[in-house]
């Protein structure tokens, strides 16, 4: 039972620390997205996919040992939450729990701050998009109205008389 608990435990602190990787990886990204440099934006995605399938491969592994810790104690899964098993486990061993206990708020917290630097990084993302879209509808839209200009004559130019922006030259 004390190395399913273990267990346990030692895949929380590597999800830990993976999570603590990837923090520090979206923090690189907002970086990378403020100075809009293509490289490293690119080296950050894969590096957090990278980060995310070892997440999930952790996660399997904590899964399967609180599975194992489920069958033994006769519980359901759907009981097996990290506050219970902690609960279950300060009975006989006040010092894994409260490392599970401590594990669970740290992997939390982390867990929040990433979500909150991804939310600042989509903001960044969606009002830089937005500037672009701003940006093309300046552009084209100076390029489809008619211009208000008068012509050498004295005539004012009509639609077919207006200058382009962008050229159709091949």
């Amino acid at each position: 039972m004390q190395g399913v608990i273990k267990g346990i435990h030692e895949s929380l602190q590597e999800l830990i620390g993976l999570h603590r990787q990837l923090l520090d990886t979206v923090r690189l990204e907002k970086d990378a997205l403020v100075s809009a440099d293509v490289k490293s934006i690119q080296d950050v995605t894969v590096a957090k996919e990278s980060l995310i399938a070892a997440i999930q491969q952790a996660e399997l592994f904590r899964f399967r040992r609180v599975a194992e810790l489920a069958a033994a104690w006769l519980r359901p899964m759907s009981e097996m939450t990290l506050s219970k098993i902690a609960i279950e486990v300060q009975r006989t061993d006040l010092a894994a729990a409260d490392l599970l206990r401590s594990s669970l708020t740290t992997l939390t917290l982390l867990v929040e701050r990433i979500a909150e630097q991804n939310g600042e990084n989509r903001t960044l993302v969606e009002s830089s998009l937005q500037h672009v879209s701003n940006m093309k509808a300046n552009v084209l839209g100076e390029s489809d109205r008619a211009s208000s200009t008068y012509a050498q004559d004295g005539q004012r130019t009509g639609p077919s008389g207006r200058s382009r922006l962008i050229s159709r030259e091949a």
